[in-house]
């Protein structure tokens, strides 16, 4: 990969992390008695309602076991490349360890 597109790619990973973050903080401050699952279920159901895609939603919830928001923000990125996984799994400690360093900005725990 080369390094622009390397770029990019970190962008993009950090973008869902960032949203994924801020949406988590959000939901829990408005409502602290929730589980990581209830989270996860509200945040899914609001970003891809939103954008018209039920279908999306369904296999992101389904891609979730262990609940917590780097696993939502790397299922998130799994589903919405779906046509690049491969690339995305070559990388996948490099990206995870991104992503946990961005949700951390916010103050939460990543797992």
């Amino acid at each position: 990969m080369g390094f622009a597109k390397w770029m990019s790619k970190k962008n993009h990973v950090c973008g869902t992390a960032k949203t994924v973050a801020q949406g988590w903080k959000t939901i829990k401050e408005k409502n602290p008695a929730l589980s990581p699952k209830d989270i996860a279920n509200i945040y899914v159901r609001k970003r891809f309602m939103a954008t018209g895609d039920p279908q999306l939603a369904r296999e992101v919830l389904h891609m979730l076991r262990n609940v917590n928001p780097l696993n939502l923000s790397w299922a998130i990125l799994m589903v919405e490349n779906k046509n690049e996984s491969v690339n995305l799994y070559d990388r996948m400690s490099e990206w995870q360890h991104i992503m946990a360093q961005e949700i951390r900005k916010y103050g939460i725990d990543p797992e």
